[in-house]
């Protein structure tokens, strides 16, 4: 468990598709102080995972930064269009989710029932502490541990994936400029 999953709690519950923040607000998520390199430098609100592991509680859920103001003290979340992140539609938020998952393999109008009692006790503590920190009910709690699962899932399936490379000798310019000329 990271330091930083209120934030992630916080974002996986977000509706909207953009999320700006101050940092005081953040803080107050957190419920800790950013590090004074946060105050400082654009670079610590990149979304490269390598950098610190305050970046996994936006990217885990989806999430990127953009327009980070350092001066003014604000950062706004952008939501991942599910096309970037491997999926189909771009998900809108928390309840275009709930309501793809009660679609799920239930089928259409039917929900998917989820017995608590065969649930263990971690899984139900995890939920009940989500639905806290994020101020949810229990099913919008499950909906976005569920998402915030499948995001991880899908940003790890593509970091497998091996990255095409241009042979050496090629000019991609060269490349898009016949491509077009043949159009």
């Amino acid at each position: 468990m990271s330091k930083y999953d209120p934030l992630k709690h916080f974002l996986a519950a977000r509706p909207d598709g953009e999320t700006p923040m101050t940092f005081a607000e953040i803080e107050k998520v957190l419920g800790f102080h950013l590090p004074a390199s946060a105050r400082k430098f654009p670079a610590w609100w990149s979304n490269n995972t390598g950098t610190h592991v305050g970046v996994s509680a936006w990217r885990d859920v989806g999430f990127r930064t953009a327009r980070v103001d350092i001066a003014a003290g604000r950062v706004t979340f952008v939501r991942e269009a599910d096309e970037v992140r491997g999926v189909g539609a771009v998900r809108e938020g928390a309840a275009p989710f709930v309501h793809r998952v009660s679609e799920g393999a239930a089928g259409p109008g039917k929900p998917i029932v989820l017995p608590v009692e065969r649930l263990s006790r971690s899984a139900r503590r995890m939920i009940d502490d989500w639905a806290e920190e994020a101020g949810l009910d229990r099913s919008a709690a499950t909906a976005a541990i569920l998402e915030a699962s499948a995001a991880a899932r899908r940003r790890q399936l593509l970091e497998t994936l091996s990255v095409a490379v241009m042979p050496t000798g090629h000019d991609s310019t060269a490349m898009i400029r016949q491509d077009r000329d043949e159009r």
